[in-house]
């Protein structure tokens, strides 16, 4: 039986198949994606504008959709596009979003957070030791706690970072008219009002999906990858006076650790 001949079309399906099967792909996707940006930065897809359709960019870098779809979730995450349901592709800004970079040598390097940041309080309420808030965390004294939330920036810029959860055992809290007034850490407010020393704070990071509610506040699509990082603040009696949690979407938070070895 004779085969038929390739057809334009067969070539085509089967150099992308080829690029999806291809350990470089990772490496395709990002050029892909850097192609895309600069030509949003330099004006060609001017904000506001609808971005080109996925199978306008399979044909052109002559890939499959998921590279395409990948590329596309790099810009995302730089905050150069948003996809809109139903509605298509937008570009949102010609300038890409900087991730925060937080170097971490020492304690005061750990806690310099409000230093470069601001938080737009959106909540602010009392909350029981019950609280899902609080699950995970060991010898916490029974009571209930104040919980401060909202939306965290960047100082400079006023770009979106974080979700922030703040809870402080009630004990401890300073006025609430103190918390919504202040430039400093609530923490380092929850420290002066009390007059506790700050022995340790104690940090997690865990890895994660973006909850569908905050997929909107931070411009990113459902079930985006984000970080969530815990931290735990005790004075110097032993007591945890304050829990930090703050959520970050993919790309937006950068830590970098100095270890060094002990004399």
């Amino acid at each position: 039986m004779r085969s038929r001949p390739s057809t334009r079309n067969d070539k085509l399906t089967k150099a992308s198949k080829k690029t999806e099967r291809d350990p470089e792909r990772g490496s395709r996707v990002e050029e892909i994606a850097k192609e895309l940006a600069e030509e949003i930065t330099s004006g060609i897809h001017k904000v506001g504008e609808r971005f080109p359709l996925e199978l306008d960019l399979q044909s052109r870098f002559d890939v499959g959709r998921h590279t395409v779809r990948e590329a596309l979730k790099l810009l995302t995450e730089k905050g150069l596009i948003t996809r809109r349901q139903k509605s298509g592709t937008f570009v949102l800004s010609d300038t890409p979003i900087s991730p925060y970079v937080h170097t971490l040598r020492d304690l005061p390097g750990l806690l310099d957070f409000a230093d470069t940041t601001r938080l737009d309080i959106r909540h602010i309420s009392g909350v029981s030791a019950s609280s899902r808030l609080l699950e995970g965390y060991e010898n916490l004294t029974k009571g209930k706690w104040l919980r401060v939330a909202g939306l965290r920036t960047v100082r400079e810029n006023g770009t979106p970072l974080c979700w922030s959860e703040v809870l402080v055992r009630d004990k401890f809290a300073p006025p609430r008219e103190v918390i919504m007034n202040t430039s400093r850490a609530i923490y380092e407010e929850t420290i002066r009002h009390n007059g506790l020393r700050l022995e340790y704070v104690e940090q997690e990071a865990l890895a994660m999906l973006l909850p569908p509610a905050m997929s909107d506040i931070f411009n990113v699509p459902e079930h985006s990858a984000a970080l969530l990082v815990k931290r735990r603040y005790v004075a110097h009696s032993g007591e945890t006076f304050e829990i930090s949690q703050n959520l970050y979407p993919a790309g937006r938070y950068k830590l970098n650790s100095i270890f060094r070895q002990r004399p």
